[in-house]
């Protein structure tokens, strides 16, 4: 007898969207996913990439089984192996380096946020006595946003809205039409329905920009001028909100002195923006209430100006009057109670207090990026724990300085780096300045390279262990999105890991356990079972929280400040900030000239006259997902620049040609797409490229160097944010020319 087809309810996470699905299980097999239209959030929303979850679970190149590998680094010889041999030889490693070098001598890779939980290796780390040398890509995505947000009012903004509440909308950065699908399908339906406002930020046209009422077309890299300047207009035109600023704001009147360094006229001869633009644009912000700025990864990405251009908006926020409203930023706190109960947070469960202040300062770069380590963590966490009740967030809000990390493995320098575990992470795809990347992955200095993936990237095919993950449709979710605030999303596991694929939290549980930390830190054997208890303290079982998809909290206050103050030492929004003042910090926003630039770098200019940005995201990828042919590759089969057709005429380059793009770190090549709406003197070239159909390991690496922009990116530790580490992808010195 056929047994009859389930249906699981859980989340897709391809994205860090968490759209509700339905999963078709017929005999274990999944024979259909569908949008859950009941779900509490998402409603039925569904994209291209969960289209072709079925092709992309069952494509056969997925990895299935432990490997060790017997040949030199990049050779492709490997050896099927069980998990529990390769967990032994990895954690007689890790123990042996310990013993030479110390605990910090490990460093740790991690991806995009993406339905895994981030406390497992927190609790390892710790526990390993280890000063959480994490080194990711949250770098220059979210992380420096989330710690400039501590530093400034404790609360995290930007991450949570509603636009179909906003009058007016901001997209700095960023295009919802291929970054963030729900978004842009929400603001074309208040399109339809009223006059919402749109501002686009942005050096070339998108669809973002065809539908803007107002388009600021800045030179790249100059983020934090204009930032400065919309301040500028709104706190000399008196445009903020007078009683929360003189109620729930410091430091007025030293913020007030410094806008006045960048009138509009001046910013404008730095961004090339008309300054009645500027000036417009600032008075419909202002005015239009209320007006939401949704987050965006491109200022991440500015290097020395990333931080700061968030801490402009930020304070813009909050002096306008549109944190905590309907339309505008949400305030959202984990530790709030459901069904009576709290939620265990991640926090509460990475054990960071089993490392000593000395031992978390040995973090790599704590030094130097002291916002964004746990440096900076130790200055917000009394006030952010004081007023939520529970430890304050640490997952993802710190990290170490990844620029360092490759130069220390290479070195020695401040220390020996002799052991990395990458899980769901292809830094030879996202890190800044690949070539150096490989140096440091090939380097008989690194002599343990441990990858927990998906698939065989061009940075598994260096490692020395590669070991097969399991994807949301084979892992259950139980989350408050690493402790964003007390909403928790999930589902079950829609089938069983396919060959011997393990989640992450089965990979670190064996790992502590091979490294001699006891069961008694890791007695759940399954993610259910830690879940279970995270929601115990609440009454809700975990098959009920499936049932529910989605738990909100017993009571959302829309302005908890008016009953806790803000997490800050003053419990107020502090617009000179007080933390970054304690960490040797200018504790207000300026403008830096980005380190490579016709004006910074003149000489460097001639001969490379074009400014380059890399970046902006193209569906159906994900960073460095979806490249195989049968995939993203179907819609959008090659890597595309941006480019003026007046400017690529003149270099002799015609729409849809192969063109060389090339900087002082390196060349690669695009198809060149004509973009009448982007600066003349400025291209844009997708990121994260591979091509899985060519030839693995040594030499070509599935073409990591063809195409990604990453071997033309800055990360020289000056060129680097001084609040986060964070590289420069953005902003950078190039030429082009055609292929021949």
């Amino acid at each position: 007898m056929t047994k009859q087809i389930e249906i699981k309810k859980t989340v897709c996470t391809f994205c860090s969207g968490n759209c509700g699905m339905l999963v078709h299980v017929d005999n274990g097999k999944i024979v259909k996913i569908e949008p859950n239209r009941s779900h509490p959030l998402t409603r039925g929303f569904a994209c291209e990439r969960n289209r072709l979850a079925l092709k992309w679970l069952y494509h056969p190149d997925q990895l299935m089984y432990p490997l060790k590998r017997m040949g030199e680094r990049g050779e492709g010889k490997w050896q099927r192996i069980t998990w529990d041999q390769a967990l032994a030889e990895i954690g007689d490693k890790l123990n042996d380096l310990k013993a030479k070098y110390g605990p910090e001598t490990l460093g740790i890779f991690e991806g995009t946020a993406r339905g895994n939980d981030y406390w497992p290796r927190g609790r390892f780390l710790s526990l390993f006595g280890n000063p959480h040398n994490i080194f990711a890509a949250g770098t220059i995505c979210s992380a420096n946003v989330m710690a400039i947000n501590a530093a400034v009012m404790g609360d995290v903004s930007g991450f949570a809205g509603n636009i179909n509440k906003s009058n007016c909308v901001v997209y700095w950065g960023t295009d919802p039409s291929q970054a963030w699908h729900r978004a842009w399908t929400a603001i074309l339906n208040q399109k339809k329905k009223r006059d919402v406002k749109v501002i686009a930020v942005d050096p070339r046209r998108t669809k973002t920009t065809d539908i803007a009422d107002i388009w600021l077309q800045l030179r790249p890299g100059t983020d934090t001028a204009l930032a400065l300047a919309w301040l500028n207009v709104i706190i000399n035109e008196e445009l903020y909100d007078k009683d929360f600023v003189n109620q729930w704001t410091v430091g007025f009147d030293k913020l007030k002195e410094r806008v006045q360094e960048y009138p509009p006229q001046r910013v404008a001869e730095i961004t090339g923006v008309p300054a009645e633009k500027i000036v417009a644009a600032a008075r419909m912000y202002a005015t239009t209430k209320p007006a939401f700025i949704p987050y965006s990864v491109a200022i991440d990405q500015l290097g020395l100006n990333g931080t700061r251009t968030e801490q402009c908006r930020i304070i813009m926020k909050a002096i306008t009057g549109d944190l905590g409203v309907w339309g505008g930023d949400l305030i959202t706190r984990p530790g709030q109670k459901i069904n009576g109960g709290k939620f265990v947070t991640e926090s509460e469960l990475i054990m960071i207090d089993r490392l000593s202040p000395d031992e978390r300062g040995r973090q790599m770069g704590a030094d130097v990026c002291r916002l964004l380590s746990l440096t900076g963590w130790s200055l917000t966490s009394e006030n952010i724990e004081r007023v939520y009740g529970v430890p304050a967030p640490v997952g993802v809000q710190t990290n170490a300085h990844t620029p360092m990390l490759w130069r220390a493995i290479l070195s020695g320098k401040p220390y020996p780096i002799k052991a990395l575990i990458a899980w769901g992470s292809n830094p030879l795809s996202w890190a800044g300045n690949i070539k150096l990347v490989y140096e440091a992955m090939k380097s008989p200095n690194l002599e343990l390279n441990v990858v927990q993936e998906l698939w065989m990237t061009p940075s598994a095919q260096l490692a020395d262990y590669v070991l097969p993950g399991a994807s949301w449709m084979e892992r259950p979710m139980c989350s408050n999105m690493m402790d964003f605030g007390s909403l928790v999303v999930g589902g079950e596991r829609p089938i069983p890991p396919l060959g011997e694929r393990r989640d992450i939290y089965e990979f670190f549980r064996g790992l502590a356990l091979a490294v001699g930390q006891g069961e008694e830190y890791w007695p759940w054997k399954t993610l259910e079972e830690a879940s279970e208890y995270r929601l115990k303290p609440t009454g809700i079982s975990f098959k009920e929280f499936v049932e529910r998809t989605i738990l909100f909290p017993d009571e959302f206050d829309m302005q908890p400040w008016l009953k806790t103050g803000f997490p800050t030492p003053s419990g107020k929004v502090e617009l000179y900030s007080s933390i970054l003042e304690k960490l040797d910090y200018d504790p207000l926003p300026y403008y830096a000239e980005p380190p490579e630039s016709p004006i910074s770098t003149p000489e460097v200019a001639k001969d490379y006259p074009l400014i380059l940005n890399t970046g902006g995201t193209f569906m159906p990828m994900f960073k460095s997902e979806f490249m195989q042919r049968e995939l993203g590759r179907v819609k959008h089969p090659d890597p595309l620049m941006d480019i003026h057709p007046d400017t690529a005429q003149r270099l002799e380059i015609a729409d849809g040609d192969w063109a060389y793009i090339e900087t002082r770190r390196g060349r690669i090549k695009q198809k060149a797409r004509y973009n009448d709406g982007i600066l003349p003197n400025v291209v844009n070239c997708e990121a994260n490229w591979w091509f899985p159909e060519m030839s693995a390991n040594e030499p070509v690496l599935s073409g990591v160097w063809e195409s990604n922009a990453n071997v033309l990116t800055l990360d020289e530790p000056e060129a680097c944010d001084e609040l986060s580490g964070g590289w420069c992808n953005r902003a950078l010195l190039c030429k082009v020319y055609p292929v021949q």
